[in-house]
C-alpha cells in the first residue's frame, strides 16, 4: 500500500511539472514601452504583440505586421505599444517613443523595417525604411517616417493611347494630372534634361499663337498672333555665372536691386562653380557658399514651409582632455542631433549657446563622470556615465524626456 501511494505521488509531481512547462510556453523577449510621445490606435487584422512593427493594410484598413518584403504590408507606421490585440481588437501603435527588450544592438546605429513580418533590424534590406535608432544595446528610439514605396515601379515599354499617364498626386481625390500626347505626324523625341526643376508649360505648339518655345541658347515668344514675327530672348556668352530676374511689373528689366550684384558686393548673391555664394550684409573676404555633393542620381532638396535653423552638422563630439572645463558648443555643434562627450576628470558641462524650440538631442556620456547638458544660464539635466539621454528644447532650456536605465 505505501509503495502504491509513493508511486502515485511521484506521478502527480511529474504531471504538475509538465503542466507548468506547457503553461509557461516558449521563452520570448519581453518588449516594454519606456516612453511614448506620439501614439495612435487601430483595429488589428491579426494577432499583434508589443514591439512588432505594423502598418495599415489598404485592402481593409486594419493593422497588420509590416514586412519590407511585401508591397501590401509597407511602409510601417509605428510599433505595437503596451496594448497588443488579437484580430478585431483595438491595438495601440507607438509612432514616436522608446521601446526596450532587444539584445546586442549597436548603440547609435539606425534600425529598419525587416523582411521578417513585424520585425526590426539594424541591417538595411533592399526596400529600406528607417524606423529609428538604437539608444542602447537593448532599446530603440522609434521615429517612423513617411516613405515613398518605389518597389512597384517598373521599366515600361511603349505606352499607347492619347493619355497614357495619369498622376494622382499626394492626395487621393477626384483631381489628377494627365500627360496627353497629340497624335504625331512623324517620329518625335522629347528629352528630359539631367537637372531638377519645373517644366515650362505652354498652351500652344511652336509658332502657334501665345506659344513659348526653345531654340539654341534662346527662348522664343510667339505673341498673341501666329505669324512670322516673334520675340527671342538670347543670352550673350557669359564670362561668369549670371542671373537675370524678371520683376513683377512693367518697365525696363533690372539685373539687380543693387547698384551692382558683382562678386564680393554687399548683399550680393552670385554663382560659383557648382554653388551659390552669399556675400552677406558686409562686403569682405567672408562668404557663405551653398554647394551640392556630386550627385549619383537626380536629387531634389525641398525647403519646408517653416522657419528655423538648418542642421548643418549631424553629430558633434568633444574630448575634455582629462580636464573638467566647460564645453560651450558652437552654433554648428548646437545644431547637431547626436552629441557625444568623452574623457573628463570631474563633473562637466556641455552648454548650448542658445535654445531652439522643439529641437531634439540624443546625448551620450562617455566622460567617465556626470555630465550636465543645458542651455547657457539654465539648469538643464544630468546624465550618468556611459548612458544615453534624449532631450527636447522648450525654448528656454533642454528638458530630459528619457535616460537610459
Amino acid at each position: 500500500m505505501m509503495r502504491y501511494f509513493r508511486n502515485h505521488k511521484w506521478m502527480a509531481a511529474l504531471i504538475a511539472l509538465a503542466l507548468v512547462v506547457l503553461l509557461a510556453g516558449p521563452a520570448s523577449a519581453a518588449y516594454v514601452v519606456k516612453q511614448s510621445w506620439i501614439r495612435i490606435s487601430g483595429t488589428a487584422g491579426e494577432t499583434l504583440t508589443t514591439g512588432q512593427a505594423v502598418c495599415f493594410k489598404d485592402a481593409d484598413g486594419y493593422v497588420y505586421k509590416a514586412d519590407a518584403n511585401d508591397g501590401d504590408l509597407r511602409p510601417a507606421i509605428g510599433v505595437v505599444g503596451s496594448k497588443g490585440a488579437s484580430s478585431g481588437g483595438a491595438v495601440e501603435i507607438v509612432v514616436v517613443g522608446v521601446l526596450s527588450g532587444w539584445s546586442t544592438l549597436s548603440e547609435g546605429a539606425p534600425c529598419y523595417l525587416s523582411e521578417t513580418a513585424g520585425g526590426i533590424t539594424q541591417s538595411a534590406p533592399a526596400w529600406s525604411q528607417q524606423l529609428g535608432v538604437a539608444v542602447s544595446t537593448t532599446a530603440y528610439f522609434i521615429n517612423c517616417q513617411n516613405y515613398f514605396d518605389s518597389s512597384s515601379l517598373a521599366v515600361l515599354g511603349t505606352l499607347t493611347g492619347a493619355s497614357p499617364l495619369v498622376l494622382e498626386g499626394a492626395t487621393a481625390n477626384d483631381h489628377e494630372t494627365t500627360i496627353a500626347v497629340t497624335d504625331p505626324t512623324a517620329d518625335r523625341t522629347i528629352t528630359l534634361p539631367d537637372a531638377s526643376g519645373v517644366p515650362i508649360l505652354s498652351a500652344a505648339v511652336p509658332e502657334g499663337a501665345t506659344a513659348v518655345s526653345g531654340a539654341a541658347n534662346s527662348l522664343i515668344f510667339e505673341g498673341a498672333t501666329a505669324n512670322d514675327f516673334e520675340t527671342t530672348v538670347t543670352a550673350t556668352d557669359p564670362t561668369a555665372d549670371r542671373t537675370v530676374t524678371l520683376p513683377d511689373g512693367g518697365g525696363t528689366v533690372m539685373l539687380s536691386s543693387l547698384a551692382t550684384n558683382a562678386v564680393d558686393a554687399a548683399n550680393a548673391v552670385t554663382g560659383a562653380s557648382n554653388g551659390l555664394v552669399f556675400e552677406g550684409a558686409t562686403a569682405n573676404d567672408f562668404e557663405t557658399t551653398v554647394t551640392p555633393t556630386d550627385p549619383t542620381a537626380d536629387r531634389t532638396v525641398t525647403l519646408p514651409d517653416a522657419s528655423g535653423t538648418v542642421d548643418v552638422l549631424g553629430s558633434a563630439s568633444h574630448d575634455y582632455g582629462a580636464a573638467a572645463v566647460d564645453w560651450t558648443m558652437t552654433a554648428a555643434e548646437g545644431n547637431a542631433t547626436y552629441i557625444t562627450a568623452t574623457n573628463a576628470n570631474g563633473a562637466v558641462n556641455a552648454i548650448l549657446a542658445s535654445a531652439v524650440t522643439g529641437k531634439i538631442y540624443i546625448v551620450y556620456n562617455a566622460t567617465g563622470q556626470v555630465l550636465t547638458f543645458k542651455v547657457t544660464g539654465q539648469a538643464g539635466g544630468t546624465i550618468a556615465n556611459t548612458k544615453y539621454a534624449i532631450y527636447i528644447c522648450n525654448g528656454t532650456d533642454v528638458v530630459e524626456i528619457f535616460e537610459q536605465p
